[in-house]
């Protein structure tokens, strides 16, 4: 019997939110705040669902904290969850990420993007959505404290070069669309009613 590696999901829910103006976990949209809404959305795709950020907004999953020494920003999150998951879920080699700000987040994600075992990364017709991937342990480990050149934290692009990132292709940007803006939530209101 061949054994599976269970599928670990990890929602990215440690950002600032300035431009919210509130925190985006808990901005509510079609009745739910969003990240409650991602996690009843891929309750039935993951076999593990987890939390990249300061607390678990009272919904009892664990939680991976950024490191101290960790960059700024959602790279110091995958190397965080790297260097945290082998221990915290030791049959997980992987691990999806998913911005809590993703309402339409496609429910084929964990599926495509850890198919192969390697680095992937979603994107649509027009760019990549390096927040939407499948990281790889070992890899990411692997890259560690490499920085790019200059004071700034590097970037969520910078890391999946680093890690060979394959891209997988949506046929759609919808499914990626982030609410940053309160003004972001009618539109990705319009794009339910349009069917996506």
């Amino acid at each position: 019997m061949i054994k599976t590696t269970p599928s670990c999901l990890v929602i990215l829910a440690g950002g600032q939110s300035t431009r919210m103006g509130s925190d985006k976990a808990i901005v509510h949209f079609e009745g739910q705040r969003l990240i409650d809404r991602l996690i009843d959305r891929f309750a039935g795709v993951a076999d593990r669902i987890l939390l990249s950020g300061r607390h678990d907004y009272g919904t009892g999953l664990a939680v991976i904290n950024d490191k101290p020494d960790a960059p700024d920003g959602p790279v110091g999150a995958v190397l965080s969850i790297a260097a945290t998951l082998p221990d915290l879920q030791s049959d997980c080699s992987g691990f999806v990420t998913l911005p809590v700000d993703a309402p339409h987040a496609p429910t084929d994600l964990i599926k495509r993007l850890s198919a192969n075992g390697t680095c992937t990364v979603a994107q649509d017709q027009e760019r990549i959505h390096p927040t939407f991937a499948y990281w790889r342990c070992d890899v990411v480990n692997a890259v560690g404290t490499i920085s790019q050149p200059g004071e700034r934290a590097p970037s969520l692009h910078w890391l999946t070069r680093q890690c060979e990132a394959t891209p997988v292709t949506w046929p759609d940007s919808r499914p990626f669309i982030n609410v940053n803006r309160p003004e972001d939530l009618a539109t990705a209101a319009k794009i339910k009613k349009a069917g996506a």
